[in-house]
């Protein structure tokens, strides 16, 4: 093989580990507590949405829903997550925003 082809390779292969690296910074594989918090989140905005403002209604909801939804919590454990992301789902304005901007 010749050299320039050699380096060619080399740089494509440091080229891929660099974006993999860059693709990772600054995230984390979901806890439970993330896993919890992204869907007490979802089940506060949909509360919001739908018109309910009774301070006790979420906290039951969440409950029954983190009951509910056991299977999908765990699953959610292997997501990989921002390392701000109880920042990221005070900000976030809707369930769209929590999935491409605090999941991905």
């Amino acid at each position: 093989m010749s050299i320039a082809r050699e380096i060619r390779r080399l740089a494509v292969f440091a080229g891929i580990v660099a974006a993999v690296v860059v693709a990772g910074c600054h995230r984390h594989v979901a806890s439970p507590g993330d896993c919890r918090a992204i869907l007490d989140r979802l089940v506060e905005m949909e509360l919001k949405e739908s018109g309910y403002r009774d301070p006790t209604l979420a906290p039951r909801w969440q409950q029954e829903l983190a009951r509910r939804f056991e299977a999908d919590l765990r699953r959610c454990q292997t997501l990989r997550v921002r390392d701000d992301l109880s920042g990221c789902l005070k900000v976030a304005a809707s369930p769209e925003e929590i999935a491409h901007h605090c999941l991905k």
